[in-house]
Order: structure tokens, then C-alpha cells, then sequence
């Protein structure tokens, strides 16, 4: 006998039935293709060159110093007055 399984959610439900009526399967088949989707290993990111990096990190830097550049004479990064010795906002 095969196994149950019981969703309590009107919206479950409701998805489940539009979706089986509109690939003409049972609510079953399209809740488990549904799970086997989900169930599929994680797409993982493109494999990056050595030359890509180096590419991309001449780049960064290049757009690095070109801020640097562009930034007005005594401006900086430090917003320590924004905060307390605890690093919550003041």
C-alpha cells in the first residue's frame, strides 16, 4: 500500500489541482514532479579562468583607483560618529 501524504493549505491545494487539470495529470504526478524539481542538485557557478580573473581583478582595481582619483580632498570612509562604542547607532 503506498504511503500518504497530507498538506493542509487551501493554496497547496488550489495550485495543485489548476496545475494538474492543465497538464491533464493527476494531482499526485504533478506534485511529485514538483518535489523532483526541487530535489535537483543546485546549479553551481560557471567555473572562472584564471586569465577571467585576472581580468576581472585589473578591472576592479582600475575602477578602484579611478575612485580614488574623483574623491574630494579630505573626504573619507569613517562614519564612527554614527555609532557607539558598541556599534549600535547613536
Amino acid at each position: 500500500m503506498a504511503r500518504q501524504l497530507n498538506i493542509r493549505s487551501d493554496e497547496a491545494y488550489k495550485l495543485a489541482h489548476r496545475l494538474a487539470k492543465k497538464r491533464g495529470k493527476s494531482v499526485t504526478e504533478v506534485v511529485t514532479d514538483a518535489l523532483r524539481a526541487q530535489d535537483l542538485p543546485a546549479k553551481s557557478a560557471p567555473e572562472v579562468s584564471p586569465e577571467q580573473a585576472a581580468r576581472t581583478i585589473r578591472a576592479l582595481l582600475e575602477a578602484s583607483e579611478r575612485s580614488a582619483r574623483a574623491a574630494k580632498a579630505g573626504s573619507t570612509s569613517d562614519h564612527s560618529y554614527l555609532y557607539d562604542e558598541h556599534g549600535l547607532p547613536k
